[in-house]
């Protein structure tokens, strides 16, 4: 399969705030280890999910994994993405979509945590 990952974040108006997800995503690109990694925002900020999306099925992938940059189940990853992702089924039939958990839900968070407060010292 030609698998690419989008990152997709909340968004901000600040400019500038979305770049440390740009980054992550460039950076995940790199590795040579899928056929492209983005970035996308739910609200404020472009790219939009479904501009994302786009950019990887042009680029043939046929499975996009979608990775929630929320640090909180709440209503965006609960319930705004999976609808999201059920429209863009429909749209694009010959991809298979998944959507990872949370990465605030991730058993690493609190080696992250740690790690910032080591910093800290």
């Amino acid at each position: 399969m030609r698998t690419a990952v989008i990152i997709l974040g909340h968004g901000s108006r600040r400019q500038g705030a979305g770049d440390p997800l740009a980054s992550i995503a460039a950076s995940l690109q790199a590795t040579g280890n899928y056929l492209a990694a983005e970035h996308a925002f739910l609200q404020y900020a472009r790219p939009s999910l479904a501009d994302a999306v786009g950019s990887c099925a042009r680029q043939g992938a046929d499975r996009i994994v979608i990775v929630p940059f929320f640090v909180q189940p709440g209503n965006h990853v609960i319930t705004d993405i999976p609808e999201l992702v059920d429209a863009l089924r429909t749209k694009y039939p010959g991809v298979a979509f998944s959507v990872t958990g949370h990465v605030g839900g991730h058993p690493m968070m609190v080696n992250i945590v740690e790690e910032l407060v080591k910093t800290q010292r």
